[in-house]
Order: structure tokens, then sequence, then C-alpha cells
């Protein structure tokens, strides 16, 4: 597929998610009104609000939490270093990580692309791996730096690894899914409290548990849609990295991560789960961009 059919699939796709998943944050949150207003209703008598009000009050509850992260996406990734245990740099790896961007930084001199400023973090696993995450996360896992370590190849290779990840933060790949993390967040409240309260009632319960799961259906969706350009996503990320680097250093690191292609086999399912392109074709994506 050419790139900008990819591009275009890809932002058509993220808009049906953030629907489906504002959709499903709305229902539940207003369902959850509609549970605490029981109690309320009892005590205090109808809450003073005409309906449309309680419309817009469900509305602005269940994106609130999506929208603060959006213009105070600080706060999102300091929750993701907990949620994924990662660290600030050592000083020995602030020392490799300086000599990576060193090189980031003269490529991205050299061929006018403009980097985000990024906050590098650490996994203590043995994976040889990398992440991004929220709106400037660049995540190394020990495992990487410790195979590649201090030498100029090693180096290279670390820096054409970076460069996909902030592929990923320039695409917005990254900040879609932290929105949809915290559009989910009202949808996980609405089905806890139905749980905890009226879905233990016999038989009504029953029915308000299917209403529950129906509701929480369209968030589905919106992981489903969003992980369905997952591969689209790889070779966007690809691609900035091949521009950015020209190549190198990924080409490498993807030559090494061949073999994992056949762990899982070559069955349809595999296929369908996977997450990432097959090593070959990303490497067919790297030489049309780099030529």
């Amino acid at each position: 597929m050419k790139p900008i059919f990819r591009v275009a699939v890809i932002e058509v796709t993220r808009l049906l998610a953030l629907a489906a998943g504002a959709t499903s944050a709305f229902l539940l949150t207003a369902f959850s009104i509609s549970l605490i207003n029981i109690p309320y209703s009892l005590i205090y008598g109808p809450l003073p609000l005409e309906e449309w009000q309680v419309t817009a009050l469900a509305v602005a509850i269940a994106v609130a939490p999506a929208v603060f992260v959006a213009y105070v996406p600080s706060f999102a990734a300091s929750g993701f270093d907990i949620r994924l245990s990662a660290r600030r740099l050592s000083q020995r790896e602030k020392n490799l990580v300086a000599k990576v961007e060193k090189v980031l930084q003269a490529r991205a001199e050299e061929t006018g692309i403009k980097l985000p400023q990024i906050v590098w973090r650490v996994q203590d696993i043995g994976e040889i791996n990398a992440m991004a995450y929220a709106h400037n996360r660049v995540c190394f896992t020990k495992g990487i730096l410790h195979k590649y370590g201090d030498t100029q190849a090693g180096i290279e290779r670390l820096a054409g690894v970076a460069a996909h990840e902030i592929g990923h933060l320039r695409n917005w790949d990254t900040r879609i899914n932290m929105l949809l993390h915290y559009l989910t967040l009202p949808v996980n409240f609405g089905i806890g409290l139905a749980n905890a309260t009226i879905n233990r009632i016999p038989i009504i319960g029953l029915i308000f548990t299917l209403a529950t799961v129906v509701f929480r259906l369209p968030c589905d969706i919106a992981h489903f849609l969003n992980g369905s350009t997952s591969q689209f996503q790889e070779y966007q990320a690809d691609r900035f990295a091949a521009r950015l680097m020209n190549g190198v250093g990924l080409s490498e690191f993807l030559d090494e991560l061949t073999h994992q292609d056949d762990r899982q086999g070559d069955t349809f399912t595999a296929w369908m789960m996977r997450s990432h392109p097959p090593t070959e074709l990303r490497h067919d994506e790297l030489a049309k961009t780099s030529n």
C-alpha cells in the first residue's frame, strides 16, 4: 500500500476509534450518574438539573480525563512511567544515550528534520527492545543497552532504534494510545460501580449486566480499531527512521530480529495477531525510503 493511502487509513481509523471510545465513556458515565442519583433522590429528592444539563454533565465527565491529559501530557507520561516500571537513566546510561542523541541531532541537522524534546527512560528487563509512549518518552530496555554498549556500531543501532520510536511520537501513535487509555477510565469506573451495586441484584442485575456489556462494546471496538492499524503505524515509523538515519542502525537491528518472525509459526492466527509487520517487509520499506 502506498504511504499516502496508509496514512489516510490510519487517520480515519483513529477518528473512528476516538469516537467509539468517547461514546462508550459517555454511555457509562450517564449510567453511573443514574446509579448515583438513586440514593440521592431517595434522600434529597430529584437532581435540580434539566435533562440536557445532565447530558452535558455526562459528556463533560466522560471526556474530562482525555482532555486533561491532552493539555497536560506530562501527567499521563509520569503515570505511564509508573505503570511500565520505567525509570530515569543512571549516569552511565546518560553518557551512552548522550552519544545516541548526538548522532540523532547530527542527522536531524543534515536532513532538516526537527526532533521533539525527548525524555529518555529505561526498563530493567533483559529483553532487547525499545518503545515510545505518552507524548515524549522513549524507553530502552536494559537488555538492548547492554547488548550494544558503548561502541560506534552499537550507538548507530541504538540511534536507529530510537529514530523508529521517535517516529511513533512524531506520528501521534503514542498520543492516540494515551487518549484512548484515558477515555477508558470512565468506562471502567461505570462498570465497577454497576458491578458493586445494581448488578448484584438477582434477575434485575442480569439485565443491567447485559446493559454494561453493550455500553462497553464501543470501547472494545475502539481498541480493536486502533490495534488494527498497528502494522501500518510500524511502517510509518520505519519510514521516518529511514529518512532521518538513511537506513543506518535500524536495518542492522532488524537483521538481528529476523529469526523472531518464526517463533509463532506461519499460521493465519499468528499472522493476524502480529502487531509488527514481518521483518523482511520492513527491510523493503526501509530500502525504498532510503533510496
